[in-house]
């Protein structure tokens, strides 16, 4: 099965975590392939796709917007899951899990609607203190935000594990969610 993983970074983590991905389906899927959306001219020759982007104010990085659009006919008739990087686990404590529900909810609702998705998943990446101006870095870290190394990879291997696990299904004749795998969810 020829699987893509595309992501869109911009300091690293959302690469870092789409190349850990990829490594992981590998194993068990053969052909996966990892790049940049700015490198992918077409996904027509990909049975499914994987697509993360890294989220900058509350949206993703513009390269992979642009990429969903002009993918967003092509990308409609086969599995595809997206990811989003952001900062979620940097919050306080007590805003942490319900800031990466809401932003999940908020980019599921304003991002995805042209190619319907298996799943979404917001992750949370390296978040160093140095990309904050010092009066902010200093207020953040009075209310109880964090910096650092964010990324949960058990996490990010449970769920890379479950859409593995899909893919192979489908690949032995039975469809991503039962559906035959020419045919997309909806259909």
């Amino acid at each position: 099965m020829r699987v893509l993983v595309a992501y869109a970074s911009a300091l690293g983590s959302t690469r870092g975590i789409a190349e850990h991905v990829a490594g992981r389906m590998a194993v068990a899927l053969g052909e996966v392939e990892c790049r940049s959306v700015e490198e992918i001219k077409s996904v027509s020759g990909y049975e499914a796709v994987v697509v993360g982007s890294a989220i900058h104010n509350q949206a993703w990085l513009d390269p992979a917007l642009l990429f969903f659009t002009h993918n967003a006919h092509e990308l409609a008739k086969r599995p595809v899951w997206a990811f989003s990087v952001g900062m979620s686990d940097a919050l306080p404590r007590l805003f942490r899990k319900r800031g990466a529900e809401l932003q999940q909810k908020r980019l599921e609702q304003s991002q995805f609607r042209e190619v319907p998705l298996r799943g979404h998943k917001v992750f949370s990446g390296v978040y160093e203190a140095a990309q904050m101006p010092t009066p902010l870095r200093v207020l953040f870290r009075l209310t109880g935000g964090r910096f650092g190394d964010l990324r949960d990879w058990a996490a990010i291997d449970a769920w890379t594990d479950d859409i593995t696990a899909q893919l192979a299904t489908s690949s032995e004749g039975v469809g991503v969610q039962g559906l035959p795998p020419d045919r997309p969810a909806g259909a």
